[in-house]
This record gives structure tokens, C-alpha cells and sequence, in this order.
């Protein structure tokens, strides 16, 4: 089968002007990559596609992977596609929303409490050894699959100038797609955001610590909670090269800023593409990104993927109201009343 018949739409996402965004923190223009535009709503359906391809031209029998969500929904969807069945090695405390949207492809779902480096090593081992494609979002393990995401970097060179790229960071392969995809034809600065309870890659290029590695992770954004990055290191010479630089951003933050893209751009994604925003922000309101820039943040994945913030807003919301209730909200709009939104 080739790319072709294979692709679900994947690739050649939009960049959208975040004007609201830009207006409150005093800059020019800010941009954003819409990756949440993919088939199963991330940019893994990149990886996914390219991952099953080489499958198929190997003849193997099927693929086996590990995710924290967004790249299993990706590969269990092309590789239904592509009638190869599929083992799916994910997190144990994947948001509930990105495993059910897994199910239904029919892929065997295996959670697994961890998934550090010598897990994937291992399932690396045993794809070898039945003869399935090994899936992990990382150039360590499947360089092949990764080779999809390059086109992210090279679909931003037609679509602005960009002077930097916020790219959110776990694993680090993603950056370093995005740098390879930009290539010597971009002089683009490379940004590197993570959650400041899980940021090996910012700490190493601060010179914080020798290798990119620590020993645990204390932030709850779901995809970037990789203590020991696979492509930590190659992630940190691509931001060297182009002359970036590392963001450390709270969970806070970065949901503050998922609220803000919704409420004020009607873009709803996830906490770990908010994070790259949230990143682009605080470098602005420190001075570190002049308001003459053109930066653009790579927003990865749709924000339907983790909806557990929004547990209680939603159980607000089965309370009953009557005409008259809404009679009373309309009428403090009238009055220059802000109605509540519970």
C-alpha cells in the first residue's frame, strides 16, 4: 500500500494568526501551527503514516508500540487502515478521553505502570523478535516513523518567515523533526518549552545538569512527562544550532493559557500544546522575545484528547434551569452584567 492509499488526510495543517493573543501581550503577530488538524486530532499522524508504510514495505506482521495517548490513537488508526494489527503498550495514567478514542480501532491495549528507557528497549526487543514495527515517538527507536514529522518544518517555510519556533518537548523528537524539516533554509531560532516538573532538556541546555536526564518527573502534563528523553540529546544540539534556547513553564501556566486560546481564539488543545503558547508568552512579558519577532508555536494535539480540568465545570452544568432563569441571565447582559457561566 502505498503513502497515498495509506493517508487519512494527515500533513499540510494550517498556520493561524493568534491576533488576540498578540494585541494582549503588546507584539506584532504571533502564529500557531494547527497539528490538532490531523485525522485522530494530533501531529502523530504524521508519525503513524510513515510508521506503517515502512511496515508494509518490510512484510512484518504488524506493529507494537508504546504512548501516553495521542500516537496510539494515531498508529491504531492507520494501522487498521492498513490491516495490521497492532499492540499498544500505554501509560496507566493516560487521560481517559485519548484511551477511548483508541478502543474502537481494535488495537490490544496493554497499560503499563512505566515506560521509561528500559521498557522501550525491551519492546523494542520483542518487535524484533516477532517481527512487528516497532512504534515510539522517538529517532532512538523509529527514525523511519519519525521521517513523517520532518514536514511540519518544511511546510513552515511556506507558510511565514518566522524568526522562532515554540516547540513543546518530551521526548525531544519532535524538535528534532521540526529542526530537519526547516533545515539550512530557515534561520529560525528553535525554542524548547517544558513543564518545569519535567524539563531535563531545558535544565541540560542551561547547564543545570550533564546529560538530559533526571531522576522523576512531578508535572501532570500529560506526553511531556519523560524523565530520561530518548532524543534528549539530539533535541538539545538542534536548539544550539539555530541559536534557541530552553523554556521551563508551570502546569499552571500552560493551562492558563489553554483557557485563553479557547476563551479568546476559539482554539481549543491540549495542556501539552498550550505549554509551547504559555512558553512563547512568558519569553515575551520577560524580554527575551522582542515584539518585532514572528514566532510560531507548533500546537500539537486537540484539546477533546484530556478534558479532566473540566470534570466539575461540566458537572455544574446538569442542574436544571427554567425559561425564567434564562429570562434573568439575558436581562443582566442588558444591564451591563458579565451572566455567570456555570
Amino acid at each position: 500500500m502505498t503513502r497515498s492509499k495509506l493517508s487519512l488526510g494527515e500533513g499540510n495543517t494550517p498556520v493561524l494568526s493568534l491576533a488576540t493573543l498578540a494585541k494582549s501581550l503588546g507584539v506584532n503577530e504571533i502564529s500557531a501551527k494547527a497539528e490538532w488538524m490531523n485525522p485522530t486530532g494530533s501531529y502523530k499522524d504524521r508519525i503513524a503514516a510513515a510508521t506503517i508504510e515502512h511496515a508494509l514495505q518490510l512484510g512484518l506482521r504488524g506493529w507494537i508500540g508504546t504512548s501516553s495517548g495521542n500516537g496510539g490513537a494515531s498508529m491504531s488508526a492507520y494501522g487498521a487502515k492498513a490491516g495490521l494489527p497492532g499492540f499498544l503498550c500505554i501509560a496507566a495514567d493516560a487521560p481517559p478521553e485519548k484511551v477511548r478514542s483508541i478502543v474502537p480501532y481494535g488495537a490490544t491495549l496493554l497499560p503499563m505502570s512505566q515506560l521509561g528507557i528500559a521498557e522501550m528497549d525491551a519492546i523494542g526487543e520483542l518487535a524484533a523478535e516477532y517481527r512487528l514495527k516497532l512504534s515510539v515517538t522517538a529517532y532512538r527507536y523509529n527514525p523511519e516513523g519519525m521521517s513523517g514529522t520532518e514536514s511540519i518544518g518544511s511546510e513552515l517555510l511556506n507558510q511565514g518567515d518566522f524568526t522562532h519556533v515554540y516547540v513543546p518537548a518530551g521526548g525531544g523528537g519532535l524538535l528534532v523533526a521540526v529542526a530537519r524539516g526547516l533545515g539550512g533554509a530557515s534561520t529560525a531560532r528553535l525554542i524548547c518549552a517544558q513543564p518545569a516538573g519535567c524539563d531535563p532538556i531545558v535544565r541540560f541546555l542551561n547547564g543545570e545538569i550533564t546529560e538530559p536526564q533526571i531522576a522523576s518527573c512531578t508535572s501532570t502534563i500529560s506526553g511531556l512527562q519523560l524523565p530520561a528523553p530518548p532524543d534528549g540529546e539530539l533535541a538539545a544540539l538542534a536548539v544550539r544550532e539555530s541559536g534557541g534556547w530552553g523554556c521551563s513553564v508551570s502546569d499552571a501556566d500552560a493551562w492558563s493559557l489553554q483557557d485563553y486560546l479557547a476563551s479568546k481564539e476559539g482554539i481549543f488543545v491540549e495542556p501539552a500544546s498550550a505549554l509551547a503558547a504559555a512558553a512563547l508568552a512568558n519569553d515575551v512579558k520577560s524580554g527575551r522575545l522582542p515584539s518585532s519577532a514572528r514566532p510560531v508555536a507548533i500546537l500539537t494535539g486537540s484539546g477533546l484528547k484530556d478534558l479532566r480540568r473540566f470534570s466539575s465545570t461540566v458537572s455544574s452544568t446538569q442542574q436544571s434551569f427554567t425559561i425564567d432563569d434564562l429570562r434573568r441571565r439575558l436581562e443582566a447582559i442588558d444591564g451591563n452584567e458579565q451572566p455567570s457561566r456555570r
